[in-house]
């Protein structure tokens, strides 16, 4: 059996961490499992992942059609919940609709968790033919241009750490960055241009840019806008989104800073 569990501090409730790794386990690559399946998977023995199994299936998070286990949509409301109470969600959704509105290209915000990348908020453009990702969508941060944006603003130390852990051979097309060096050397870049670019690093035929949201002196998230390959180039996305993207970025900001303050504050994004 998997140690993954093993260095738990004692008064942590290894029952708890066990039954919230089991809900991980699921995904688009495992959307149904076996009790063996999900064993295997998360590193248990069979009798403890038929418990945890048991458990969530009578709180309603997990279903069962006798041989195989599934997630039930009450596990969105553990995102929800955490959607529902950042400060960020409350004020963002109205400024990237009128931000797509505006462009007709795609947006969302982004927070960074460890190694990947989390996508919190999206407009969706019409025109998009075939939708990647959504609200949720979990990705490797140094194969997206919002990843980079908020792995350039991390403190030397914490990104010398987070470097260390990012499994740069996982390559999601043949444009990802594969060499740490050439990686470090982007990072760079974006913090010192104010912005990174992803071109078909995440996705073949489609790339993006991103801004930090920065609150109080510190990049709070990421804000970016993605388009299809034939249609924009690199160069027009740097003349005509990033205008935008920090125009939107500073209302965001504003918007937030305002919350915080207990102030009621509406400011037009750039159009």
């Amino acid at each position: 059996m998997s140690t993954r569990f093993a260095g738990l501090e004692p008064e942590l409730v290894q029952s708890l961490a066990k039954g919230l790794a089991v809900i991980e386990a699921f995904g688009p690559d495992a959307p149904s499992m076996t009790l063996s399946e999900v064993a295997r998977r998360v590193g248990l023995t069979p009798g403890s992942a038929q418990r945890i199994l048991r458990t969530l299936e009578r709180l309603g998070y997990v279903g069962s059609d006798g041989q195989r286990f599934s997630l039930r949509p009450r596990t969105l409301q553990l995102g929800y919940a955490y959607l529902s109470a950042l400060p960020l969600a409350a004020v963002v959704q109205p400024l990237l609709t009128a931000l797509t509105e505006a462009t007709g290209e795609t947006s969302y915000l982004a927070l960074l968790d460890g190694a990947d990348v989390v996508y919190v908020a999206r407009a969706t453009a019409k025109r998009l033919r075939r939708d990647y990702m959504s609200v949720g969508t979990r990705l490797p941060a140094h194969a997206t241009s919002p990843g980079k944006v908020l792995m350039a603003a991390l403190p030397p130390e914490a990104l010398d750490g987070l470097l260390a852990r990012v499994a740069l051979q996982q390559r999601l097309t043949p444009r990802t960055i594969a060499d740490r060096g050439a990686l470090t050397a982007e990072l760079v870049q974006a913090r010192r241009r104010g912005y990174a670019v992803n071109d078909q690093e995440t996705i073949m035929g489609l790339r993006s840019i991103s801004v930090p949201v920065t609150v109080g002196g510190r990049v709070a998230a990421a804000l970016g806008m993605s388009t299809e390959v034939a249609r924009v180039t690199i160069a027009e996305m740097e003349a005509s989104f990033l205008p935008r993207l920090r125009e939107t970025a500073a209302a965001i900001a504003a918007a937030m800073e305002a919350r915080e303050r207990g102030e009621s504050l509406t400011i037009a994004p750039w159009r």
